[in-house]
Order: structure tokens, then C-alpha cells, then sequence
């Protein structure tokens, strides 16, 4: 086994460790605390990106991981949400335009653009329905790259999302 391919499985669990994290994020009781867990599977699946050869998966999720902190700290800078949200989306475009591998990553690039969209929400049934979106755009990147935790961790967010929508239309039916 070459040391090429050592790299490319040892990407592969950090891809599985990221899945794992993000299991994790959805079970903590505040979003402060999925915020946080949502960061560290950004870094971790920016390792797991950039050791499988993924440039535009590892420079977006730097992007995210850098997204995500600004949304934790949201309220407590002078940035409005409007106006952050507006230039993270530029800059995924253009972040994802500079580390371009060629059709893939405009997957990636669209799904992260509307990940970002979506974040910005305060209405989770909101970003659930936005998920339903990017998440499937992820998925066919992840196909093409070849990254198996970023396949079942994305599926596993659609299925969760989907969960969340239908739970909460049911709780919305029930309230007076």
C-alpha cells in the first residue's frame, strides 16, 4: 500500500469521525451547543476533504467552520445577520470558484451556498426545508469525490431534517 493511499484511508476516518460528531451535534439541547459540535465537524471534515484530494469540500468547509463561529457569536457583533449571511454566500461562491476541481464542485458550491442560506434562518422548519436542498447537492459531490462519511452524513441530515418537518407540522396542528 503506497503512502498516497495510507493518506486517502486515514481521510476516510476522518470522514467517519466527522459523522460521528455531527450524530453528536443533533443530540445536544441548545443551538448554542450544535453550533459548536457543527464547527468541529467542519474542521474535521475539512482534514478528511483535503486528505482524500477534495480542494473544493476542504476550502468550504474552512469557509463554514469560519461561518459557523460569526453565527454562534450572532447578535453579540455589530454585523447584522443580513448582511453576513449576503457575504458568506458571495464568498462560498468565490472561495468555491478559486479551489475548482472541474463539474463536482458545483455541487458542492451551490449546496454550501444554500447551507449558508439556510444557517441564517431562525425558524428551524425553515432551515430543515433548506437542508432538503443543499444536503442532496453535497451528496453528488460526495458521490464524485468518493467521500463515504460526507454520503452518510448528509443522507443521515436529510432523513433528520425530513423527521423535524414532519414532527413539526404535527406539533403546529396540535397547538390552540
Amino acid at each position: 500500500m503506497g503512502s498516497a493511499s495510507v493518506v486517502y484511508y486515514i481521510g476516510q476516518g476522518f470522514g467517519i469521525l466527522a459523522v460521528i460528531l455531527g450524530f453528536i451535534s443533533y443530540q445536544m439541547k441548545s443551538s448554542k451547543m450544535v453550533l459548536l459540535f457543527q464547527i468541529s465537524v467542519c474542521a474535521v471534515f475539512s482534514i478528511h476533504y483535503l486528505l482524500i484530494g477534495a480542494m473544493s469540500g476542504f476550502a468550504l468547509n474552512v469557509l463554514c467552520l469560519v461561518r459557523n463561529v460569526t453565527y454562534y457569536f450572532r447578535g453579540k457583533w455589530i454585523l447584522k445577520d443580513p448582511f453576513v449571511t449576503v457575504f458568506f454566500t458571495v464568498v462560498m461562491g468565490v472561495v468555491g470558484i478559486l479551489s475548482w476541481q472541474g463539474y463536482p464542485s458545483v455541487f458542492v458550491i451551490i449546496g454550501m451556498m444554500v447551507n449558508t442560506v439556510g444557517m441564517s434562518f431562525r425558524d428551524p422548519q425553515n432551515m430543515r426545508k433548506s437542508i432538503l436542498v443543499s444536503s442532496p447537492l453535497v451528496i453528488l459531490y460526495d458521490v464524485l469525490v468518493s467521500s463515504y462519511g460526507g454520503i452518510v452524513y448528509e443522507t443521515v441530515v436529510i432523513v433528520s431534517s425530513i423527521v423535524g418537518i414532519i414532527l413539526g407540522r404535527k406539533k403546529k396542528k396540535s397547538d390552540p
